[in-house]
């Protein structure tokens, strides 16, 4: 996991740096001539701020999976019918703003056995989407349960996307990075409560305003 918080800026710089990376892998796999590059904000970008070698697989490849600080950790087990699987989780960054909250979180093993998931570990009516989206943050302030965004598609009515991480397909004591992004919290509102299926609530983690 890395050890810093990209800034906003570092953000950008970090999507652009995987959108030309991927562009770059692509061309390298073909046989095809290189396609000709867009006018994009990536070339641009590049073009600014000539990026390193370990610039680019810091920020590529580690990514921005929160803050440095654990804010809680708490122990539970992912549930797979009569099965489950212990594990941990440890709350890395609650981030909100005028129009959503930002949560991440790192899901761990509790030992090196490295289990397959079922798909159905936090999301139990919708599996085949492939993603986390039963988890909820509370607001008790505010009387508010709160579910990720998810959005339907126009052209067909049971095709719905999640704002909220995939289902990662193993576990390890490495640890998996999640997150999910839900609606604005109240303006008072200055702690809340994650709760994910087969674990304990976890209570008064910090909100950071973005």
């Amino acid at each position: 996991m890395t050890s810093h918080r990209l800034t906003s800026h570092r953000r950008a710089r970090a999507v652009a740096a995987a959108l030309a990376l991927s562009a770059m892998l692509a061309a390298c796999s073909s046989d095809d001539p290189a396609p000709e590059p867009a006018p994009t904000e990536v070339a641009e970008t590049q073009a600014s701020d000539d990026w390193t070698v370990a610039e680019l697989e810091q920020a590529v490849l580690e990514g921005d999976i929160g803050t440095s600080t654990v804010l809680a950790t708490v122990t539970g087990a992912l549930l797979d019918g009569p099965r489950s699987i212990p594990a941990e989780v440890e709350v890395t960054e609650v981030a909100a703003d005028e129009v959503s909250t930002l949560v991440r979180f790192t899901l761990r093993a509790v030992d090196d056995s490295n289990p397959m998931l079922p798909l159905t570990f936090f999301n139990q009516l919708r599996p085949l989407t492939a993603d986390i989206r039963d988890v909820a943050i509370v607001d008790a302030g505010a009387g508010l349960r709160l579910l990720p965004f998810v959005g339907v598609s126009q052209a067909d009515a049971d095709k719905t996307l999640c704002s909220c991480a995939g289902s990662p397909p193993r576990m390890s004591q490495v640890g998996q990075p999640l997150s999910a992004t839900f609606p604005a919290l109240d303006t008072a509102t200055t702690t809340i409560s994650l709760e994910l299926p087969g674990f304990p609530a976890i209570e008064g983690l910090p909100v950071a305003r973005r």
